[in-house]
């Protein structure tokens, strides 16, 4: 009896977990491996002229590779300057370029100047010694996608043309800029307020600012005044190396989800006709370097000035062990003394891109005290 009882178990046992094999081959996807996928044509392309020059972006869509099931995917758009693309081989190179940004969403806003540089080299490339044609000319383009983080789902779309592209092939080299702005609720609720950045020593289109933002305070920035780039801007990118809990947010502006002191970084790069921009955010870190703490040349936290809990308060250093050149900065990923300043006569003074400063002294047993908020400062 007991024999029968466990020979029957094991049969109920073997159904249950064919069932549950089955059950699980319904449910699991199968990657399918699509070998192409539509690229749409924008609405009015065959009369609609792309200035490249006085637009931002390229407005294209896609329908989403069938894999099967949901996947995030990663687009990428290849521009050629004519209907057949043709990959490189030992005798001879891609007639088309991939521009280096990507796209996680089937509706991609493509940046006009990348594009832009990509059609100037593959005319110079292709039309030696012929000048850039000053009227309209068709451009070729279709999208590579592949399943995100991986080298699957790898496809390409269809081709589209553009029969009406306005290039910018002026001879005008574009500077780093000189000058940078940060505008927001952190330094007034109406923004009416420009704060300009501090220029990163001997580095161009680099700039610094030490700002304290409330939980949830919303910002821009500007190479000039009121020109509000935003986190809706696709030539910017943003890190956090703080925790601060920076983010975009829908209506563009860039929110700093935790209170506290952070140095704001941005460098601007000069890309073809136009910029790009990386912000970091860094720990808002002052430090006492040199003669005055006994001759430290690092970064040292037994020299880190004790910050204040909100943004009227004052940053202070640790007693001076000597006396001698008192000599402060902010921590970033640079040198440094490129993000120095000088306490003068009750005034931060920014070492900037001006060259070596003053040297103010302090002495044994003194601190120095800085007010962000008010550029203030003193020594005693």
């Amino acid at each position: 009896m007991k024999k029968i009882f466990n020979i029957l178990l094991l049969a109920v046992f073997t159904l249950s977990v064919f069932t549950a094999c089955e059950k699980d081959d319904d449910s699991n996807p199968v990657l399918k491996e699509p070998t192409t996928f539509s690229l749409n044509l924008p609405p009015y392309a065959a009369n609609n002229i792309y200035d490249l020059k006085n637009a931002k972006t390229v407005e294209l869509t896609c329908s989403q590779p069938d894999y099967g099931f949901p996947a995030a995917t990663t687009y990428s758009v290849q521009v050629a300057l004519n209907s057949e693309f043709t990959e490189k081989t030992e005798e001879s190179e891609a007639n088309y370029t991939e521009l280096t940004t990507t796209y996680s969403t089937a509706k991609m806003d493509v940046v006009a100047s990348e594009l832009n540089t990509a059609i100037i080299e593959l005319w110079t490339a292709q039309n030696e010694g012929a000048d850039f044609p000053t009227t309209p000319i068709s451009v070729f383009i279709r999208l590579k996608a592949t399943i995100t983080d991986s080298d699957r789902g790898v496809c390409i779309s269809n081709v589209i043309e553009l029969p009406k592209v306005l290039g910018n092939a002026s001879t005008d080299k574009l500077e780093a800029p000189q000058t940078m702005f940060l505008v927001g609720s952190m330094l007034d609720t109406e923004w009416t307020i420009w704060k300009p950045m501090v220029q990163v020593s001997g580095l161009d289109g680099q700039f610094w600012r030490l700002i304290y933002f409330t939980a949830g305070d919303e910002f821009k920035f500007g190479t000039k005044e009121k020109e509000y780039i935003g986190s809706d801007d696709t030539r910017l990118t943003i890190t956090d190396k703080a925790e601060s809990g920076v983010i975009g947010t829908n209506s563009g502006n860039i929110t700093v989800k935790n209170a506290g002191w952070y140095v704001v970084f941005i460098k601007a790069a000069v890309k073809g006709s136009d910029y790009t921009f990386t912000m970091t955010f860094y720990p808002g870190e002052v430090y006492l370097f040199g003669a005055t703490n006994g001759g430290t040349w690092d970064y040292n936290d037994t020299w880190k000035f004790t910050a204040p809990d909100n943004k009227d308060g004052s940053f202070v250093s640790h007693a001076m062990t000597a006396s001698g050149e008192a000599r402060i900065c902010v921590k970033t990923d640079v040198d440094w003394w490129r993000t120095e300043f000088i306490i003068l006569n009750g005034k931060i003074e920014y070492r900037g891109n001006d060259g070596d400063q003053e040297r103010v002294q302090g002495k044994a047993g003194q601190k120095a005290y800085l007010n962000f908020s008010d550029n203030t400062g003193k020594v005693e």
